[in-house]
């Protein structure tokens, strides 16, 4: 828990200048990961509630950074990057991405690929736990 907080604390004072912060830039990971989805579909990969997501993609909206997609349902709301979302995505993924190369650059590349997946399998058998609630 104390390596992912100093992470988080890490990428929260990276992306300070961007006026966003981790819990900002998980949402929009997500959804530059699928493209467009749905709070719903945030809350689930990211495994919050749904008002904490509606909170995000609200601050999100208001920065200019989401656009909504019409849906055949009306009740739905598909959000996805707007163009100077996706720009915002691109350069704090840049320097996020420095970090983290910064981070584990003194690693063997066979170490990292052991650790990630074996962070990989830890994922699986969470998330397989999680839907049998």
């Amino acid at each position: 828990m104390r390596s992912s907080r100093m992470i988080c604390d890490e990428i929260n004072t990276l992306l300070l200048p961007y006026q966003l912060n981790y819990s900002l830039w998980q949402v929009m990971f997500v959804i530059h990961e699928k493209q467009s989805c749905t709070s719903i579909d945030i809350a689930t990969y990211l495994n919050v509630s749904k008002p904490s997501i509606t909170k995000r993609t609200l601050i999100l909206s208001q920065l200019g950074v989401l656009t909504q997609l019409e849906t055949q349902d009306k009740r739905q709301k598909k959000l996805a990057l707007s163009d100077s979302g996706l720009a915002l995505y691109q350069s704090c993924a840049a320097v996020i991405d420095e970090f983290e190369d910064s981070m584990i650059q003194q690693f063997d590349r066979e170490d990292i690929l052991r650790s990630t997946a074996m962070l990989n399998i830890l994922i699986d058998k969470l998330s397989t736990k999680n839907l049998g609630k």
